[in-house]
């Protein structure tokens, strides 16, 4: 079975022996790989219509590994199993796993793991998982089919956590690693900022605005 990038790089942040929770599981790609490789013995499958769930449900049971599973019907977490210890939350919005994980806060106690994919709003998820008790551990910036992907990877801390406001708009971990796809991905918005101010109808507010966030970037690329 052959994920897409995006895919192997959430699979990779999954530790051997996990009890995994894959919300929004979609075509049980995940959880069927995870099993398939013997990184996990029991995952829970995640999807809040009827429709997607029926295709996850002949998904999981054409690949032989439903009996491996807990298939649930449920809003997010709200109907998490208990033994679930890590919780994959992938291809979707940034405020959409901000209220999945704050609407059932209760639900996470025994989560040592939070594994995200943010496709907006990452800032906003950083925040909201610092908030929660977790800490940003590891994670993959890089690009597939010209999107800039996120994929990150948080352990549950015992000590409270802050992230500075720099930390919360570029990645904790980017700043201090500044991986080549994430040097290029904010080079191509700060050239982009650029070329918006030299617009000379642009309010004096926006540009000085672009000018604020174009310093921003540079020191925290260079």
């Amino acid at each position: 079975m052959t994920l897409s990038k995006r895919l192997e790089a959430v699979a990779s942040f999954v530790d051997e022996g996990a009890s995994v929770a894959d919300v929004g599981s979609d075509h049980a790609e995940l959880p069927i790989f995870l099993l398939s490789r013997g990184t996990i013995s029991f995952a829970e499958a995640i999807e809040n219509k009827p429709g997607p769930y029926s295709v996850m449900e002949k998904a999981l049971s054409r690949s032989g590994f439903l009996s491996h599973c807990r298939l649930s019907l449920s809003d997010g977490v709200a109907e998490l199993d208990p033994q679930v210890d890590t919780v994959v939350l992938a291809g979707m919005g940034g405020p959409l796993i901000v209220r999945i994980l704050s609407s059932h806060q209760e639900k996470l106690g025994h989560v040592k793991t939070i594994i995200v994919d943010a496709h907006s709003e990452r800032p906003l998820v950083t925040g909201a998982l610092a908030t929660l008790g977790f800490r940003l551990s590891d994670n993959a910036f890089f690009f597939e089919a010209g999107i800039a992907y996120d994929i990150m990877k948080w352990r549950r801390s015992p000590e409270a956590v802050a992230y500075s406001p720099q930390e919360l708009l570029f990645g904790p971990l980017n700043l201090r690693r500044k991986p080549p796809a994430w040097v290029a991905y904010w080079s191509g918005e700060r050239a982009r900022l650029l070329a918006l101010i030299q617009n000379p109808d642009l309010p004096a507010n926006e540009k000085a605005g672009y000018a604020v966030k174009i310093a921003k970037i540079t020191e925290a690329i260079e």
